[in-house]
């Protein structure tokens, strides 16, 4: 479709720059920019976690050139937190493609006393309420991972939420909170500069960028699992021809062997697929999710 080159595509992010999120945008642009001489353009809004750049982009015009690359937390879960967000994550947009899933991952300072899962858990276990945890911010995967965890392990530690992953990994360095709960590829600088200690990982599976962080199901619990996924989503009432061309780049891109390994190494699995396809995993998450979160202590 040749008109998506008349002018940029203006791919939004709902995160601040540097974190996981951006880095993953701005690769997928550069990949949409080399193999289809698109001018995509990342431009980060991450104010009201996220609900302003949702809503923007629900209001913007469906012809392909204002997309969004969403999580499973900001336009599944933080919805069903805030019911008063000014859009309707269910109809309000057009799902165009799934780019990749990512666990969470745990981590405490370099100098921590908790330099497993297990000395973490004991504390938390035999010490109610002495475990600080970061997450960046309420409604977060990371705040999710938390409250999984408590649950499962039967635990209480105290919720400490930041604004975005960065500022509470660096909190956790300087020592002002014992653990914290983000994205690989949040952590992917703090982990490779041995800043921080890789604790656990949320997935049942062990990944491929560190192969010897072991999961948090190998710790008895062996139905844990919390991952996210990362989403193109555009406003609604988009045409298939405009749906199926950008899902096509998108595919095309993930496709290609050299940004399938980058992802990997960042903690990602890369996803591809039909647009329906999304959209289906897309409203049964969104439905299964209206569940679970009443059974779980998010506030």
């Amino acid at each position: 479709m040749g008109y998506l080159h008349d002018k940029p595509v203006r791919l939004v992010v709902p995160f601040s720059p540097g974190g996981g999120t951006d880095i993953l945008a701005r690769q997928l642009a550069d990949e949409l920019n080399k193999g289809e001489r698109w001018n995509v353009v990342v431009e980060n809004r991450p104010e009201g976690n996220g609900a302003i750049a949702l809503s923007a982009v629900a209001r913007g015009k469906p012809d392909g050139h204002e997309i969004i690359l969403a999580l499973r937390e900001n336009i599944a879960i933080m919805p069903l937190l805030q019911p008063k967000t000014s859009f309707n994550a269910l109809d309000d947009f057009t799902s165009i493609a799934h780019v990749a899933d990512s666990p969470m991952i745990l981590v405490s300072g370099a100098n921590s006393k908790y330099q497993n899962i297990g000395q973490l858990l004991d504390t938390a276990k035999n010490q109610p309420g002495t475990v600080t945890f970061g997450t960046s911010g309420k409604g977060s995967m990371s705040h999710l991972l938390l409250a999984m965890l408590k649950k499962s392990a039967g635990t209480q530690m105290n919720h400490v939420p930041y604004k975005g992953s960065n500022p509470a990994l660096t909190d956790l360095v300087g020592g002002h909170v014992d653990v914290v709960g983000g994205s690989i590829g949040s952590a992917k600088s703090f982990l490779d500069g041995k800043r921080v200690v890789p604790l656990a990982v949320s997935s049942s599976e062990r990944v491929q960028a560190y192969p010897d962080v072991p999961t948090i199901a190998e710790q008895g619990y062996a139905d844990f699992n919390v991952v996210t996924w990362y989403g193109i989503f555009g406003p609604k009432r988009m045409s298939k021809d405009v749906v199926d061309t950008i899902n096509a780049a998108i595919n095309k891109a993930l496709e290609n062997p050299t940004f399938r390994e980058t992802l990997k190494q960042q903690g990602m699995v890369p996803q591809t697929g039909p647009a329906a396809d999304f959209d289906k995993l897309f409203r049964d998450d969104y439905q299964a999710l209206e569940s679970q979160l009443k059974d779980l202590d998010m506030q």
